[in-house]
């Protein structure tokens, strides 16, 4: 399982055990037409874990407005905030993550119950080894 990074900007105790990226480098990276289908994507794909919201390091007058949890397609999983911050700010996915979405026609894959926990298995050993 392919994991998109964690943005230094939002604290985690759980984040250094993963690829790290700051958001204020990517903001406005992504062609605007990629917004939506991209956020879509990220949104609509099997949610594995959910923690609730957290305030947006860019705009902390919105309050807690930021999804935390982790999602999947099955190949890659992403912490939840990459659909908000795609969205909001045109943050940029890495290439290679990009040419996946592109390849499912931007259209999320339903998983079976066993792909789902695979996926949640993979996610609970990057987290806890």
């Amino acid at each position: 399982m392919r994991i998109l990074p964690a943005f230094t900007e939002i604290d985690s105790a759980d984040a250094e055990r993963f690829e790290q990226i700051s958001l204020r480098e990517q903001i406005g990276q992504l062609d605007d037409s990629l917004r939506e289908p991209l956020a879509q994507y990220l949104e609509g794909s099997q949610m594995l874990m959910s923690a609730g919201n957290i305030i947006d390091p860019l705009g902390v007058e919105k309050g807690p407005v930021v999804p935390f949890g982790f999602s999947t397609d099955g190949e890659w999983a992403w912490p939840t905030y990459w659909a908000y911050f795609v969205r909001e700010y045109g943050v940029s996915t890495p290439d290679d993550f990009m040419a996946h979405v592109k390849s499912r026609g931007f259209v999320p894959t339903e998983l079976t119950d066993e792909q789902a926990q695979q996926a949640a298995d993979g996610i609970q050993k990057a987290l806890y080894g």
